[in-house]
């Protein structure tokens, strides 16, 4: 017989406590705080805090992945705590609209609503910078770029569309009105490419773009009143026929991309290609500007350009496209969309730090990535969507721009012809 000695048990020790995340929020104008008396951080800020990982250098988007965790106001300070939290990483949302007594201290014409921003921040102490949403006057309301699932024949890319809102309280005009597109740059990761073309994808000066469309018009001929929107399809026909599943009519857009080889809509006006490179894609598909996904684009809208004396340039001397700069002064909103896949990532790639000077733009997220609750079949029913800063009492309701597309937008069911209602 054997033995193996007395055997103590040993109850184990409760786990040790997590420690504190502790948040200082700064506002990101510091002109406007002076004028409304911030002197340290942002007083009653909504803090939003949920679980996440830690962001992937490439395209992280800076998203939770779980339920929030708590809801916190930061005190007179712009301070926050929570205490007793796992070491990780978390997703942190800041919200603060500025009232009406807040926003009569700004200096006039001033035209900022609030603060709002979100990111990935690790457990411990942090700072977090908090741009300003501006009303801005035209912005991009909604962008419908995902290929509508046609069972057995795989995609249809003519049906989707881009929303254009008057975020401001006095009729703008649409007339000559700049669309611009622009291929997202990207490398085989550190192949040297990124490098050489910093000096058009981190222009301070402008956002060069390779297509470029503008409205028709003289003038006058196109008023978009106080909160309206206005549409503008690659095709502006009824695609329920041709896309069964995910058609929508389209046929009343306001205005319909210029194509070679596409159904006209003689009802709706047509947009004016106006760039170097003639029709989107050169006149591929025939059907004008397609606000798709394809390799990865931006999206520029501007006020009217002279064309002839835009600067121009090549990305490399053997490209087939010309690029022309759409100077700063005439820039009024530019949106990002990726490609990003894991067969991209797998296969090496990875995108360019700067598509856009900050200025511009600051982030965007993988909207490529995305798959619908009912499955990636269902996507082309999906848009990206502008969130609503806050409802006025009148029931008018302001969108927010904070110059970044991650922060700005959400993904949602479509809506063309009305303004977003979210996020949910």
């Amino acid at each position: 017989m054997c033995t193996h000695g007395e055997i103590t048990v040993v109850e184990p020790g409760a786990a040790p406590p997590g420690a504190a995340l502790s948040l200082t929020i700064l506002p990101g104008e510091s002109q406007a705080a002076a004028e409304l008396g911030w002197t340290a951080g942002i007083p009653g800020a909504e803090v939003i805090l949920a679980p996440s990982v830690k962001p992937r250098a490439d395209v992280a988007g800076d998203t939770a992945t779980g339920p929030a965790i708590d809801t916190l106001v930061t005190d007179s300070a712009g301070h926050v705590s929570v205490p007793d939290l796992p070491a990780g990483w978390y997703y942190v949302e800041v919200h603060r609209w500025l009232t009406d007594a807040e926003r009569a201290r700004l200096a006039p014409g001033d035209d900022l609503i609030g603060f709002m921003t979100q990111e990935v921040v690790e457990r411990g102490s942090d700072t977090v910078y908090v741009p300003g949403s501006h009303r801005q006057s035209l912005l991009i309301s909604e962008a419908s770029f995902y290929s509508e699932y046609i069972p057995g024949a795989c995609c249809y890319d003519y049906g989707g569309y881009l929303e254009l809102v008057n975020n401001a309280d006095t009729t703008v005009y649409l007339d000559g009105l700049v669309v611009g597109i622009f291929t997202i740059n990207q490398e085989v990761t550190g192949g040297g490419h990124c490098a050489a073309d910093e000096s058009f994808d981190n222009d301070p000066d402008g956002v060069w773009v390779q297509y470029m469309d503008s409205l028709p018009g003289t003038g006058h001929d196109y008023p978009l009143a106080p909160g309206a929107v206005a549409v503008i399809a690659t095709d502006a026909i009824d695609h329920r026929s041709l896309s069964p599943q995910d058609g929508l009519d389209l046929s009343h857009a306001n205005f319909e991309s210029v194509g070679t080889s596409d159904p006209d809509n003689p009802s709706v006006p047509n947009t004016v290609s106006i760039g170097t490179n003639g029709e989107y894609g050169n006149g591929f598909t025939g059907h004008g500007t397609q606000f798709d996904l394809g390799t990865g684009a931006g999206i520029v809208v501007a006020l009217p350009v002279d064309t002839t004396s835009l600067p121009k340039g090549k990305l490399s001397p053997l490209s087939d496209y010309t690029l022309q700069r759409i100077p700063r002064s005439r820039i009024l909103d530019v949106f990002l969309v990726d490609a990003v896949t894991d067969y991209f990532i797998a296969s090496g790639f990875s995108y360019c730090v700067h598509q856009v000077n900050s200025y511009f733009d600051r982030t965007w997220p993988p909207w490529d990535l995305y798959t619908p609750p009912e499955g990636w079949r269902q996507r082309g029913q999906y848009s990206v969507q502008r969130k609503v800063a806050y409802t006025r009492a009148d029931g008018r309701k302001l969108l927010q721009d904070t110059r970044s597309t991650e922060a700005d937008f959400f993904i949602g069911l479509r809506t063309p012809f009305q303004l977003p209602s979210g996020p949910p």
